[in-house]
């Protein structure tokens, strides 16, 4: 079985039918590097599980999910019966946010998350989001004015959140497929990695520092989790700690580091 064909059958499944085809394309190739034949297409699914589908415990229905965001901002005839106030748009995006595993362990301190990370960064022009989620929400916790670009390997979800924003008149957010290790991305002042380096050593193990290296920004902001998907704390604030100090250790780079109470973040000056 060839990389394409590979990929052409794990597509065609239901389950992984909205993902960017770039990506399992690369993992198609990956995988057929290092296993058997016999197990290939078995271990490209549990690794495409691994680094995208456990985030959503259930898989949203996004275009249920959109018709429920219109009613909840009481869209009549394609335009809102009175200007949102940002509270507003909070809480219509705080049931969605609670949908995806990262954002929602990141609802109860968002507000101070992005304050500390800006008090190290300044009030960035130009925000690039990769491996985004449904962190695109959290937009209307940002500085006013802000640009923000987000990237996702979920196709799906793309297509949901340029329409949420959409509705809400937002012109600053722009929504789009992105791979991080071959894909290139605008230059930014900030670049946001938010809990992927896990995920990009389970695919390169050796790829986590050239992906830091290639951003183009002046900042670029690394956090991992400090507990499981399932809850668990299992001393991971130390371990990321140590791996990824080791990981920049030759580096000049200014290093700020936060601890919130489900994540560690590492504010890089390049």
């Amino acid at each position: 079985m060839s990389a394409k064909e590979l990929a052409r059958k794990i597509l065609a499944s239901k389950k992984y039918s909205s993902l960017y085809p770039k990506t399992v394309l690369r993992i198609a190739e990956d995988c057929l590097s290092k296993y058997p034949e016999k197990e290939v297409e078995k271990k490209a699914r549990q690794l495409l599980h691994q680094i995208w589908g456990i985030f959503y415990p259930t898989r949203p229905d996004f275009n249920k999910l959109l018709e429920k965001f219109k009613e909840t901002i009481k869209i009549v005839g394609g335009r809102t019966s009175h200007k949102l106030s940002s509270q507003e748009v909070k809480e219509a995006a705080w049931p969605i946010l609670k949908l995806h595993a990262s954002t929602k362990e990141r609802i109860p301190f968002l507000d101070q998350f992005y304050n500390q990370i800006f008090r190290v960064t300044g009030q960035p022009k130009i925000i690039i989001d990769l491996a985004c989620g449904l962190n695109p929400l959290t937009y209307f916790w940002l500085p006013k004015g802000v640009k923000y670009f987000a990237f996702d390997i979920d196709q799906e979800q793309a297509q949901f959140l340029a329409s949420v924003f959409k509705l809400l008149k937002v012109n600053r957010v722009k929504i789009g497929l992105g791979d991080v290790f071959g894909d290139r991305f605008p230059k930014a002042d900030v670049v946001f990695l938010l809990k992927i380096l896990p995920l990009i050593r389970q695919q390169q193990k050796t790829q986590s520092l050239e992906i830091l290296e290639k951003q183009d920004a002046k900042y670029v902001v690394v956090s991992f989790p400090t507990k499981t998907v399932s809850g668990r704390e299992k001393g991971m604030a130390d371990f990321y700690t140590k791996q990824f100090e080791e990981l920049i250790r030759e580096k000049p780079w200014a290093i700020k580091k936060i601890l919130f109470p489900t994540e560690l973040v590492f504010v890089i000056k390049k």
